[in-house]
C-alpha cells in the first residue's frame, strides 16, 4: 500500500468513526417546548423551550435539562421500552391534585425507548 492510499484511507476511516459518533450524540440531546410550568424530580420548570439531553447506562440514563447553556435540572430515570418508535419529542406529564404538572416520561422522537422518572 502507497503512503499516499494509507493516508487517504486513514483519513477516511476517521471521519466516518467521528460521523457515527456525532450522530449518536446528537440522538442524545432534544430541543423542546413545555408548554406547562412542570416538576422535574423536586425542580420547578417554567413552560418555555429547553434542552433536554441524556446519557444512557445500564438501563437507566441521567438527563440534564439546560436553557441557553446554563443546566437548571438533572434527573436520574428509567429506560423503557415501548414497542414502537415515537414519531416526534413527547413530554408525557401528571396533573397532580394541588394543579401542579409532574414529568413523568420523555418519549424522544425516533426513538422505541421511554425515559421514565415515575412509573
Amino acid at each position: 500500500m502507497s503512503k499516499r492510499s494509507f493516508w487517504e484511507t486513514s483519513i477516511l476511516v476517521l471521519a466516518l468513526v467521528w460521523s457515527a459518533n456525532a450522530s449518536a450524540f446528537a440522538n442524545d440531546r432534544r430541543e423542546v417546548t413545555l408548554r406547562y410550568d412542570v416538576v422535574l424530580r423536586g425542580t420547578s420548570l417554567q413552560a418555555g423551550d429547553y434542552t433536554i439531553s441524556w446519557q444512557s447506562h445500564s438501563g437507566t440514563a441521567t438527563v440534564t435539562v439546560s436553557k441557553k447553556k446554563a443546566v437548571l435540572a438533572t434527573a436520574e430515570g428509567k429506560l423503557v421500552e415501548r414497542g414502537k418508535k415515537s414519531d416526534r419529542n413527547a413530554i408525557v406529564i401528571d396533573t397532580n391534585t394541588d394543579g401542579t404538572n409532574t414529568i413523568r416520561e420523555i418519549r424522544p422522537a425516533g426513538s422505541s425507548q421511554a425515559i421514565v422518572f415515575y412509573e
